[in-house]
């Protein structure tokens, strides 16, 4: 009986001690388990990882996965499960926040004022940080050197312009191309205060975005300096080839227009309405899991890569780091490219970090088209974005 006794006893105490090294999970106390959407620098993020780890006591693991809230909710309950996630679109934050995935950003881990102000904006979901700020990217203006020897200042010059040199293409249909013309009028998506977005106040159909529909409309059937069957590869290729003046597209460019040969500048974009134009500013951020028992630890290793890998993140993948002093590194102020995109991203803004912005997409590229095609008057097009997406979003959050 007493042998019986000591044998459960060694087991308890022996399960006891395997419990006591591993996390809620079953996962090493010591080990981190990260997850980035960035491909190209995923062996950069690695090797910052192993340098923290080294000094901490800990080991890293950097997977590469392209995660989806659903993946990663189902990930987190396994023993391999991610810690955090380093290089995700700031566009997806607020799903894994809506789904209580994402922790929130520890008090004093950065200073905001640091960063781009695109960039911090980009971190915020309803008035609180989840995130922190990676690498900033935006679109500016392309033009081809043998067609343009000095750029307008304005769009309203712009396009006089380039009804006789070659014209400019983009896609016009996307409020991602679009979104420019209508802040520049006083118009908006969602309206954005004390860190979080209203998504019952629309700006989409007020007086500013009608002028800014307007000007758009102009630019296909008066100008005609663009199309209706021009998609964003379209435009790239067409400038590409040197089949058009102008052309708005971002850092992910520079390569292909470098090897094939075309003779191209980028540069700040012309101001419209008497404003500066403003463009989408891209935020890689990164985010702790709420289900993670090593949150501190994971915070840490993002700041440490945020604070010493931005030269080697750049020059592994042209990313610009949002925070403002790395702008200043050498390797950035000489690149002509980068200054001409940091300038940009000075007069950029994200898009709403909200789950409702998915809903605006086709409805605004639907009613584009149809403007165009005389189906509908400019003030009707502004009309029908607000009121279909208002319907949208009624409609996905009768489904919560």
């Amino acid at each position: 009986m007493k042998k019986k006794i000591v044998t459960v006893m060694f087991g308890v105490l022996f399960a006891a001690g395997i419990l006591s090294g591993c996390g809620k999970s079953g996962k090493s106390d010591t080990k981190l388990t990260i997850w980035t959407n960035m491909s190209v620098e995923a062996d950069t993020i690695q090797k910052y990882a192993d340098e923290w780890g080294t000094a901490n006591g800990y080991e890293v693991e950097i997977v590469h996965q392209s995660p989806s809230v659903q993946q990663f909710a189902q990930a987190v309950k396994s023993d391999s499960g991610p810690d955090a996630v380093i290089g995700i679109p700031n566009d997806q934050l607020a799903d894994y926040v809506n789904a209580s995935l994402a922790a929130k950003v520890p008090e004093g881990l950065y200073t905001d004022s640091d960063f781009s102000d695109a960039a911090i904006q980009a971190c915020y979901v309803n008035g609180e940080r989840y995130a922190a700020p990676l690498s900033v990217e935006t679109t500016t203006l392309f033009y081809n050197t043998d067609l343009v020897t000095e750029v307008p200042a304005t769009w309203e010059e712009l396009v006089e312009q380039a009804a006789v040199s070659g014209g400019v293409q983009f896609d016009a249909t996307s409020i991602y191309y679009d979104l420019g013309f209508v802040r520049a009028c006083g118009g908006y998506i969602f309206q954005y205060q004390g860190g979080a977005y209203d998504t019952s106040d629309i700006g989409l159909a007020n007086e500013g975005a009608v002028e800014a529909y307007g000007f758009i409309n102009d630019l296909y059937s008066k100008y005609h300096v663009i199309s209706n069957d021009v998609t964003a590869d379209i435009a790239r290729s067409n400038f590409q080839n040197g089949k058009c003046a102008y052309y708005i597209g971002g850092p992910w460019d520079i390569d292909g227009f470098t090897s094939a040969g075309t003779h191209f500048a980028v540069c700040e974009m012309p101001t419209f309405h008497g404003a500066p134009f403003v463009t989408p500013v891209g935020t890689q951020i990164s985010f702790v899991s709420s289900e993670s028992d090593r949150q501190d630890k994971a915070w840490e290793l993002i700041m440490y890569l945020i604070d010493h890998g931005a030269l080697d993140m750049y020059e592994a993948g042209d990313r610009i780091p949002a925070k403002l002093s790395d702008q200043n590194m050498d390797a950035i102020q000489n690149n002509e490219y980068s200054q001409a995109f940091i300038t940009q991203i000075n007069n950029g803004e994200p898009m709403p970090t909200v789950s409702e912005m998915g809903q605006l997409w086709g409805i605004f590229t639907n009613n584009i088209r149809s403007m165009w095609a005389g189906e509908l008057t400019v003030e009707e097009t502004a009309g029908n974005i607000v009121r279909q997406l208002q319907e949208a979003i009624e409609l996905m959050n009768s489904g919560k």
